[in-house]
């Protein structure tokens, strides 16, 4: 019975896929902020480029 949850301590498979959950979930939090803080500025100079590049 001791080995059994020796076994269980030892195993690290599931903190892994928690630590990977984790990081993409806050590297989407982040990208959002992100995007909800710059987007205007950004599609505003992308339209600028573009205008730019037409004429």
């Amino acid at each position: 019975m001791f080995n059994i949850v020796f076994n269980l301590v030892r195993d690290e498979n599931g903190a892994t896929i928690a630590e990977y959950a984790l990081l993409l979930g806050l590297i989407l939090v982040g990208v959002s902020v992100v995007v909800t803080a710059f987007g205007t500025n950004i599609s505003s100079a992308i339209s600028k480029a573009s205008a730019s590049l037409i004429s």
